[in-house]
């Protein structure tokens, strides 16, 4: 009886710790930060710049007197870089909500280096709003 219940007890032990083994997510590093009335839109990313071509990056709102994360509904990011003499370049951002209320996620297709800007627009609990950044593609 002791045996079985000393290797049950093992085997839960064993099963609980590889279960729990869950990698990290990456630390994210903060790109822009703005403003737009009482919200702090924050731009992050894995690096120190956003990628040339595709990737992604997250998007979060804040409110600006507790920094806490708050929902702005349907969020639309364009963006463009001025080319002298000729229209401007388009990228596109797709969002996508991410694992908590008030951060999105971006998956960006941004098809050269230089610095880009991006227009975000939301409409939602929060109210309806914009800002616009800088976002440097490397």
């Amino acid at each position: 009886m002791r045996l079985q219940f000393a290797t049950a007890l093992i085997l839960s032990t064993l099963v609980l710790a590889c279960g729990s083994a869950q990698p990290e997510a990456p630390k994210l590093t903060e790109l822009q930060r703005t403003r737009s009335g009482d919200l702090e839109i924050m731009l992050l990313a894995k690096t120190d710049a956003l990628p040339s071509g595709k990737g992604q990056a997250t998007l979060e709102f804040h409110t600006g007197s507790d920094h806490h994360l708050v929902d702005v509904g349907t969020v639309k990011i364009g963006a463009t870089m001025p080319m002298p003499g000729f229209s401007p370049m388009l990228g596109s951002v797709f969002v996508n909500k991410g694992d908590a209320p008030g951060r999105y996620t971006l998956d960006t297709d941004l098809g050269m280096t230089g610095t880009w800007t991006l227009k975000v627009e939301w409409d939602g609990p929060a109210g309806k709003g914009s800002a616009t950044f800088p976002g440097t593609v490397r």
